[in-house]
Order: structure tokens, then sequence, then C-alpha cells
């Protein structure tokens, strides 16, 4: 049984909403999305959540970081995906490929590590929602590897998160990662 911590985000919902508008669309601009992907962009779930979390969290430079941070997912799910795809090199931590995006300058350590969970837990799901169809395509999957035991995983990052209350986080991006929190698409 673990003890819940209750934080507060350090940026409204209704402030982080007025921002991500501009960010979205800079990131969008950035990247020259065409309307479809500009909306689907701006929607997505992990896109918002990266977005957030130094805004929630409180960080120094939170613009900054959350432009880098976004412009890193976004290559992870373009024309470059390949070269952000799970590798045999990750296979040390279940939280390796998310290095890029895990730099916080200052802020709320709790809401960081919820964070940090949550996209996580996302990947995890995703390697274990994916087996099949990445064995037939020949594509690294370590849970297809048996380098990680989803289960297990899934357990642990779920505990993690249930230790943080964050209510604005999880407006954002709901704990129970429903279909629409998968990475890409």
């Amino acid at each position: 049984m673990s003890i819940q911590t209750e934080t507060t985000a350090h940026c409204s919902l209704q402030r982080f909403e007025e921002i991500w508008a501009d960010l979205s669309d800079a990131v969008a601009n950035a990247f020259r999305m065409n309307e479809d992907e500009r909306e689907r962009f701006k929607n997505k779930d992990v896109a918002r959540l990266i977005g957030a979390l130094p805004f929630l969290a409180g960080c120094d430079d939170a613009e900054r970081t959350a432009v880098a941070h976004l412009g890193s997912y976004v290559l992870s799910i373009r024309e470059t995906k390949p070269y952000a795809n799970a590798k045999q090199e990750d296979n040390g931590s279940v939280t390796e490929r998310l290095r890029l995006i895990s730099n916080f300058k200052a802020g709320d350590s709790a809401i960081l590590e919820r964070g940090m969970s949550l996209l996580a837990l996302n990947m995890v799901i995703d390697y274990k929602r994916d087996v099949e169809l990445d064995r037939a395509i020949g594509k690294y999957n370590p849970v297809a590897a048996g380098k990680i035991d989803a289960d297990v995983q899934i357990a642990s990052l779920k505990e993690r998160i249930s230790r943080i209350n964050c209510p604005e986080m999880e407006k954002i991006y709901a704990s129970d990662v429903s279909p629409q929190g998968y990475w890409s698409n």
C-alpha cells in the first residue's frame, strides 16, 4: 500500500490551454505540418503531456523546455522515427528512450516523476500491444525480445503514478492510458 502525495500544479489548466495553443502552433509551423497533422498534434494526449510537464512542475525556462521536448517528440513520430525506435541498447532501463525529453531546469520533482512515469507507461503499453506486429515486420521490441516484462513494468509504473496526485495532469493525460494515449498516430 502506498501513501499518495497530493501535489499542486504550478500552472493552472486554463493557463496551460492558453500556452498550448501558441506552443502547438509554433511547433507545427516549425515542422511544416499540414492542417490534418496540426490538428492531430494539437489534440494528441502524449504531445499535450510533454508540452505541459515543465509548466505543471513550475520549471525554470518552461517554454524553451517544452519546445525542445516537443521537437524531440515530433522527430520520434515522423520521417526520423526509425532513429527513435527501441534498440537493444535501451534494455537497461524502461525510461532510456525518454532521456531526450527528461531534462528539466528545477521544478517539482514529484510532478516530473508522475509525468515521466506516465510517458514510460504509455511506451510499455505500446510495446506490449505491438509485439506481434513488430515481430512480423522485424522491428525490435524489448517485450517481444524478453528484455522487459511488460506486466511487471506496467504495475510498477502505475504504482508510482498513483502515489502522486495531480488533478491538472490527470485532465491532460488520464493515467488509465486510453487508446488516445498511444505514442504516435
